[in-house]
Order: structure tokens, then C-alpha cells, then sequence
């Protein structure tokens, strides 16, 4: 049900350099919304076409403070991505957009913030259903500011 928080992210592909934020929009719901096996391949593949539709990518500059947090939600998002992946979930496929965070240009590290939210709500770690929520709640509303600064 939470999967449907991404579906507004997806329009601001209007704008080329908001691109690569909605494709992760799309990647984020493809993992969190119950769709057929199909359908959320199709999404899949759908988010990494509008990734490539981005291309080239304007530079934007991350602030220091923003790398740290980026790198941080980086990190434990990959961490998550990896417990999936040994638990043989699919889900962990939202682990090929966090190296994304890593990358100095707002435009393409954008693209790694819903997912990560997305891995945060649907991870395969021991805390309470309240914490994961608050965890999604908080990179996606830190993503919002990334969205902020991309559409200027």
C-alpha cells in the first residue's frame, strides 16, 4: 500500500534533469506495490530506459553534508539489498541503484534515493514495522529536497 507514495515521483520526468529521480520512482514502486511478475519487470525495465533517456546529465553539485547522508543511506541501503539477495528475495535488485548515492552530481545520485527508501520499508531486518516507517518516511522526505533542487 505504501508502494503508492511513488507514483507522484513519476511525473516530474517532464523535466530532463528530474529524469533519473523518477526512474527510481518507478524501480522503488515496481518493488513495493503487489503487481504480477510481468508487469513489474516491465516497471523495471521501464525505470532503466527512463535513466537512459537522461542522458547526458547535466552537473549539479552535491553539498558535503548531503554526500554524508547520501553515503550513509548508501551504505545501510546496500547492506539491506545484500540481506535480501542471500534470502533469495527479488527485491534486492533495488540494490543496483545505491551506488548511485556515491556519485558527486545531484542529477544521477537522485536516482538512488527512493529506492533506498523502498529497501528501508520492505528490508528483511529485525526492528519494528514502526521503525521501517519511519525510516521510509524520512529518505522520502529527504528526497523531496533532492526533487526541490532539480526542478530550479
Amino acid at each position: 500500500m505504501y508502494g503508492l507514495a511513488y507514483v507522484p515521483m513519476v511525473i516530474p520526468a517532464i523535466k530532463k534533469r528530474a529524469r533519473p529521480f523518477s526512474a527510481g520512482a518507478l524501480l522503488a514502486f515496481s518493488a513495493t506495490y503487489p503487481l504480477e511478475e510481468k508487469a513489474r519487470y516491465g516497471l523495471v525495465l521501464a525505470s532503466f530506459f527512463l535513466l537512459a533517456l537522461g542522458w547526458p546529465y547535466e552537473k549539479q553539485s552535491v553539498r558535503f553534508w548531503e554526500r554524508f547522508l547520501n553515503a550513509t543511506l548508501g551504505g545501510t541501503g546496500l547492506a539491506i539489498a545484500l540481506g535480501l539477495y542471500n534470502l533469495g528475495r527479488w527485491e534486492a535488485i533495488l540494490g543496483v541503484a545505491v551506488p548511485f548515492l556515491l556519485v558527486r552530481n545531484r542529477v544521477l545520485s537522485s536516482f538512488g534515493l527512493l529506492p533506498v527508501s523502498a529497501l528501508y520499508l520492505i528490508g528483511a531486518y529485525r526492528v519494528p514495522e514502526n521503525i521501517k516507517l519511519a525510516l521510509f518516511v524520512g529518505v522520502y522526505l529527504y528526497s523531496l529536497n533532492h526533487l526541490r533542487k532539480l526542478l530550479r
